[in-house]
């Protein structure tokens, strides 16, 4: 995972080498003018320019005396001299994320081409890898997202540390606020969620991120930082809810086995073939609001074997649709 401060850095480096000639004394005070809180040393400078060398970028030196003065040469067009907030940072990260819904489609070859080059103004990775959840469900609904919290749940995730949150629940519009590690964010169908760790209930919970009012982080949390694990997250929930895990048999018809086959709704997920040509779905997951309304989506070409209590939800909720 990427250092928020490096990567501004670095861009605040890119910028100043392209407009003119600098020292890394000089590069190293207009560093600590920017953010005196940084702390940026000469030594930090001149590994950031051996980085920028390294990544292709051509730096030119001029000795005047005993200094060393580098640029990025003007007949240079590899960079464009750049001029970016880190507003703008965040937005590329959350362009990268929508940009992957466009993986494998005719415009791939171009899509990683311009992925590249997000990435290196941009790197690393603020969305979970596997969007599943558009393959699950509809979504809902969603309020506006207030600037600052979307600012601090991404600077969370690129530098991971522990944030004091204030969250608004779903019932009774009550609040309540607790400490949480962000970990990824989830482009949901028309709502974003973000996957967080809760170091009191030693577990991974998923928050929508229109109903979190304040973000602070909580430099009184010493525990160190959480490293996220996409596998046991999404192992925990179907979709973007968890809930009670059971072993679930879903039997698919033949018809549409092939398709099923195909994906990937589950990380638990086996296929065991029937002579007849459908398909047996064993799944360890969560018998989640996701789940229900998934299953019963699908209730043309599916039927739930087992447990009885999904196959009761599935059956209240087809009874509540036939009561509209």
């Amino acid at each position: 995972m990427y250092d928020s401060n490096h990567v501004r850095r670095i861009i605040h480096l890119l910028t100043h080498l392209s407009s003119g000639e600098w020292s890394t004394a000089e590069l190293a005070q207009r560093m600590e003018s920017e953010d005196p809180e940084a702390g940026v040393t000469i030594r930090q400078i001149q590994r950031d320019l051996r980085a920028i060398e390294l990544s292709g970028v051509p730096l030119q030196s001029t000795r005047t005396g005993k200094n060393i003065r580098w640029s990025i040469p003007r007949e240079y067009r590899g960079l464009t001299p750049i001029s970016i907030t880190e507003h703008e940072v965040l937005s590329l990260h959350l362009l990268k994320g929508l940009l992957a819904n466009f993986k494998n489609t005719r415009i791939d070859g171009d899509l990683q081409k311009l992925m590249r080059k997000l990435e290196r103004i941009a790197p690393g990775s603020v969305f979970i890898a596997e969007n599943l959840v558009a393959d699950v469900s509809p979504g809902r609904y969603a309020t506006a997202i207030a600037d600052d919290v979307v600012h601090d749940i991404i600077y969370a995730i690129i530098d991971p540390h522990w944030d004091r949150v204030t969250y608004r629940s779903i019932h009774g519009g009550q609040t309540k606020t607790f400490v949480v590690s962000f970990c990824r964010l989830i482009s949901h169908a028309g709502r974003l969620y973000v996957a967080a760790w809760h170091p009191t209930y030693k577990s991974y919970i998923t928050l929508a991120a229109d109903r979190i009012e304040h973000v602070e982080r909580a430099s009184d949390v010493t525990e160190p930082a959480h490293v996220f694990s996409e596998r046991k997250y999404r192992s925990g929930r179907f979709g973007v809810y968890d809930g009670d895990v059971r072993n679930i048999m879903i039997r698919i018809e033949a018809s549409a086995a092939d398709f099923f086959m195909s994906r990937t709704w589950h990380p638990s997920q086996e296929f065991r073939m029937r002579r007849d040509g459908s398909v047996d779905m064993h799944l360890t997951a969560p018998l989640s609001p996701e789940l229900v309304t998934w299953v019963v989506g699908w209730a043309d070409v599916l039927t739930v074997k087992s447990p009885a209590a999904l196959i009761r939800s599935c059956k209240n909720k087809v009874q509540a649709i036939e009561g509209w």
